[in-house]
């Protein structure tokens, strides 16, 4: 890397971490570009440079924290292809809680803004999360004519997602956050589960395994039908 590129790539970081820190401060994505400037310690004209807009400037920031979710999110300490893809589920919901000053604020900035440049981009992105966690289930054959793998990418997403928009508007606490995300993923999962599978996983929800049966039909209607594209 050049010095010019390496002075760039050092300016870009600094303006994300005041921009960063300006959302940790004021509890938004309010601030004015002017204003980050001035956190950053850089002219007015900087962060249009780098970023082109506020949109771009938010979205590289919710690309830094998707790398943050992938990095650790998907450091497996489970062996079970299935365990592997719950323990993604359950790590990104840790580090939501572990800074929520600043990924509420942004995440709801994503949720609530139509962007058709940048949103598609990192929507690409966060599937690309759920494909990785369910690598391990794929690789071992346990899709195969079970569920369609996209629509379980997409389900275990959108359940995530949908959870997320709950406690990022306060509708639920840390604690419901994690139980919610635990009992969707699960009941995700259950269709795939062997008999020792299927026991491990409701040991986490603290079910009895007889109602695997029902359980296992509710999770297979959301994830059964195979994505069409258009």
């Amino acid at each position: 890397m050049s010095l010019r590129s390496r002075q760039l790539d050092a300016r870009r970081h600094r303006i994300l971490d005041a921009a960063a820190l300006l959302i940790r401060q004021t509890g938004g994505t309010d601030f004015s570009m002017r204003s980050l400037a001035e956190a950053a310690e850089t002219s007015p004209a900087t962060p249009y440079n780098l970023f082109t807009s506020k949109e771009g400037l938010l979205y590289a920031l919710l690309s830094r924290s998707l790398d943050e979710i992938t990095d650790q999110g998907l450091d497996f300490s489970a062996h079970d292809p299935l365990e592997r893809a719950l323990e993604a589920a359950m790590k990104a919901a840790d580090i939501f809680l572990r800074d929520p000053g600043f990924m509420r604020p942004l995440y709801q900035f994503l949720l609530g803004v139509v962007d058709p440049i940048h949103r598609p981009r990192f929507i690409e992105r966060s599937l690309g999360y759920w494909r990785a966690a369910l690598a391990s289930a794929e690789a071992g054959h346990l899709l195969d004519g079970t569920v369609d793998r996209q629509s379980l990418e997409y389900a275990l997403m959108a359940q995530f997602m949908g959870v997320l928009d709950f406690w990022i508007h306060d509708d639920i606490d840390a604690d419901g956050f994690r139980a919610r995300v635990l009992t969707g993923t699960v009941l995700l999962l259950l269709p795939l589960a062997d008999e020792a599978q299927r026991t491990r996983l409701l040991r986490r929800l603290g079910t009895p395994s007889k109602t695997t049966g029902r359980a296992r039909r509710a999770a297979l209607v959301a994830v059964s039908t195979p994505t069409k594209k258009h």
